[in-house]
């Protein structure tokens, strides 16, 4: 039995722990029932624990975290969040673009979320992310729990002394700007069938983006996840 003295991030823990024992265990299991774990107190409440903890700028709303600290209550705009997710009333912000400059004078786009949309999105992170992680082999570091690159480097270095001498180093271009939302859509239905959790990774996908200078309501994404959300953190996890 659980104590009742759990932090939020305990019993997140132990909820995840046995996501991925399963998916270890049954590497085919698809998992169909994952949209009603999101709205859970705990998931949300860490979920909002991360986020603030990662800071950032508000999104098209203009709403920062201390306006919902202050002028709302953390604990209604979570509730607010619950409510909307339990009744299928969510529906995602427009993306609020910016561009960061680049080292070699061009530009990386960066796309900000509204908070309530990253809390989301850091729940769906939450429940989805030990499934996928049961399938990564063992010499990936990329964007893993607990993993780094500082990590990889050692592995190399380990590698090496043992007589390996070969490094093939290869980057995509502008991956998460072109990449193919079917592509995302695809991968995820490979561990997932639960039709909520996927209409709503659709929807981030497609939410649109607001340039700037551009219009209120933004543009349609065909194509790419916006780099600066948990979204683009969600698809490395799958990918």
């Amino acid at each position: 039995m659980q104590s009742l003295s759990q932090s939020p991030e305990e019993k997140v823990r132990n909820f995840q722990r046995k996501l991925y024992v399963k998916a270890k265990q049954e590497a085919t299991f698809k998992f169909y029932s994952l949209y009603d774990k999101l709205y859970r107190d705990d998931v949300l409440q860490y979920a909002w624990q991360q986020c603030r903890a990662n800071k950032g700028a508000p999104g098209v709303d203009g709403q920062s975290f201390k306006d919902i600290e202050t002028k709302i209550g953390i604990g209604l705009f979570l509730k607010e969040i619950s409510d909307e997710l339990r009744n299928e009333t969510y529906k995602p912000m427009p993306v609020r673009r910016v561009y960061i400059p680049k080292p070699d004078g061009s530009q990386r786009p960066l796309g900000i979320p509204s908070i309530k949309d990253r809390v989301v999105q850091m729940a769906c992170l939450i429940v989805m992310q030990p499934v996928f992680e049961a399938d990564f082999l063992d010499c990936s570091y990329g964007f893993r729990p607990k993993r780094s690159a500082h990590q990889a480097i050692g592995a190399i270095k380990d590698n090496i002394q043992q007589g390996f001498t070969a490094v093939y180093d290869a980057d995509l271009t502008k991956c998460f700007d072109r990449i193919s939302h079917q592509l995302i859509m695809n991968t995820c239905a490979e561990r997932i069938s639960d039709s909520k959790v996927l209409r709503l990774i659709k929807k981030w996908l497609e939410a649109p983006v607001v340039e700037p200078g551009g219009p209120k309501q933004g543009r349609k994404n065909f194509q790419g996840t916006p780099q600066g959300g948990k979204c683009k953190a969600l698809h490395k996890a799958v990918s």
